[in-house]
């Protein structure tokens, strides 16, 4: 398969979009109460929040068995028959694989775009079974001020069981938040996962300097609380490592566009790798590449586009990334597999 260029895709609709309210249903769970009420029970997920960038996620199977992660990515909802075929594929996935957690690595919605701008998806999202949570991509931010763009902090709230957190700053309000895991009883989290958001403009299309100090001081913080489970991130643009790994070799899965880590300069890998505690980044953006493989002890690994209001060729299969931690391991390391 030739190497595409990228970012010609996005088409605009004349057909109108759904509104969508944040008094969404929300699936089989129905009428959560807010995260900053106390504990949720979703599933088989015990859910607290003490910060707004922080959660708490004790894991209560009725089985011993591994916590089951979904990662989907760049959906590109937009008015049209696309995010039908898109429903399909998210719907599909999960009744098949049963995940505990959706998590979206962005390009959710083209709230970018220059036409009409459709909410559609966040209803599909919401109605799953299943919660799900979301780093912003480059893509979800209303630059365009198109008919029906919507903030980011309106995309945040209207999130089922307010599953997205934010950390409030001298430099703004940044989409940077962590889960911790815990197995049963246990009383400190035996894994986490990091996500964070990646900006629209040339220059920022990165992990933010303020969302990497905001890294620095987690891990200082679980220093001084013993705390030293393996971490997992969740971003949406590639490192600029996924584009060395690919280089050097050896990966496994398909390079078939350029990897576009845009303005990445390798800080974010730096600071991950000396936290002695990252031990995968999962990313999307790049529709069409879908390897992954080991670069200084971290696995970095490219989610399968999901979306249909994607680009790419329609013999790509559209599908997602089922990540499974067992929490019981003395270290749990994420092992992931496509699944379509």
């Amino acid at each position: 398969m030739h190497a595409m260029k990228r970012r010609s895709f996005l088409a605009s609709s004349s057909l109108s979009g759904l509104a969508i309210t944040q008094s969404l249903s929300i699936g089989a769970f129905h009428a959560p109460a807010r995260a900053d009420e106390g504990e949720q029970r979703l599933g088989d997920l015990l859910i607290h929040r003490p910060e707004s960038d922080h959660y708490e996620v004790r894991f209560t199977p009725g089985r011993d068995r591994a916590l089951r992660l979904l990662q989907i990515t760049d959906t590109h909802f937009y008015p049209g028959p696309a995010t039908d075929r898109t429903a399909a594929v998210i719907r599909g996935i999960v009744t098949a694989e049963k995940p505990d957690l959706v998590i979206h690595t962005g390009d959710f919605v083209n709230n970018d775009s220059l036409g009409q701008v459709e909410w559609k998806g966040l209803e599909i999202m919401n109605d799953l079974p299943v919660p799900w949570t979301l780093c912003f991509g480059n893509h979800d931010y209303p630059v365009n001020k198109g008919e029906g763009s919507r903030s980011l902090a309106e995309i945040h709230d209207a999130v089922g069981h307010r599953l997205q957190g934010h950390v409030d700053a001298p430099t703004g309000r940044h989409y940077c938040f962590r889960y911790d895991l815990f197995p049963g009883d246990g009383v400190k989290p035996a894994a986490s996962l990091f996500f964070f958001q990646v900006g629209y403009a040339a220059g920022d299309r990165k992990i933010s300097v303020p969302q990497l100090e905001w890294f620095d001081r987690q891990i200082a913080a679980d220093e001084d609380r013993e705390v030293d489970a393996p971490i997992t991130v969740f971003v949406h643009i590639p490192l600029i490592e996924h584009h060395k790994l690919f280089e050097r070799g050896p990966v496994d899965g398909e390079k078939a566009e350029n990897v576009c880590y845009d303005s990445d300069t390798g800080e974010s890998f730096k600071r991950f790798a000396g936290s002695n505690r990252v031990v995968g980044v999962f990313c999307g953006h790049d529709h069409v590449n879908n390897y992954h493989g080991d670069w200084e002890g971290v696995d970095l690994v490219y989610g399968r586009v999901t979306g249909w209001g994607a680009y790419g060729p329609p013999a790509w299969q559209r599908g997602a990334r089922l990540i499974e931690l067992d929490l019981a391991a003395p270290r749990p390391l994420p092992r992931h597999r496509e699944v379509f």
